[in-house]
């Protein structure tokens, strides 16, 4: 593999990913919407089995459509973030093939195609301008928990459907369409999902340092067809 490749696929591995992803096949949401506060009165405190299989139903949904995709990452602590990554693009959920365009502000943009097992990529940085090149996505793995790799949106989905307890918070408005919102918590599996040895390690050992569960949520919000049309990591 030439530099130019080589260099390349280290941007790739460690590009990093959208906490929230929006699927909007129908709604005309912006990234990082999080809509209108919850109906007075429709909120439920009791974690189920119903719930849960509310939202695993509503992300299988979404997988057999195709959809318009958008992402937003902050990064950092405090009121205002460091940095933020954010980018759009069109994916088939069902066939697994997509494409996104992600940049963070003007240092940096990447444009990514899934297509037949493989992830190619070309983008700026900097100076530094790198041609097409691929790797196959089953060796790009994740390096840190809630960032998926290669900023895939259905690594986003099936991390999210690995949810578990969740319950309602409440009927909301997302830009003009009706949503449910749920709140669930991650499994360490889905936390850890298609992680690297090395970084599986780190989680593992942060889980039994925390008592034995590190506390992530999830937030889904399901439309009126049943369909998952936004995740997110807060």
């Amino acid at each position: 593999m030439n530099r130019s490749s080589t260099a390349k696929r280290r941007a790739l591995a460690s590009t990093v990913l959208c906490t929230a992803l929006l699927t909007t096949g129908c709604a005309t949401a912006e990234s990082g919407s999080t809509g209108a506060a919850p109906t007075a009165g429709a909120t439920t405190a009791t974690p189920g089995v119903a719930p849960t299989r509310t939202v695993q139903a509503a992300v299988e949904a979404t997988g057999r459509t195709t959809a318009r995709t958008a992402l937003r990452t902050e990064l950092g602590t405090g009121a205002a973030p460091a940095h933020v990554i954010s980018g759009k693009g069109a994916y088939d959920f069902a066939r697994d093939r997509g494409t996104v365009s992600v940049g963070l502000a003007t240092a940096a943009r990447f444009e990514e195609v899934f297509a037949g097992g493989r992830v190619y990529v070309r983008g700026d940085a900097g100076d530094e301008t790198m041609p097409w090149s691929c790797v196959d996505r089953d060796e790009v793995e994740a390096r840190h928990i809630l960032r998926a790799p290669a900023n895939d949106p259905g690594y986003t989905l099936r991390q999210a459907a690995m949810g578990e307890k969740f319950e309602q918070v409440g009927e909301e408005n997302l830009s003009g369409t009706p949503v449910t919102r749920y709140r669930g918590l991650l499994t360490h599996e889905a936390l850890t999902l298609k992680m690297t040895k090395e970084s599986r390690a780190k989680t593992d050992r942060m889980r039994d340092l925390l008592g034995g569960r590190i506390p992530a949520t999830v937030e889904v919000w399901v439309d009126e067809r049943n369909r998952a049309v936004q995740c997110a990591s807060p």
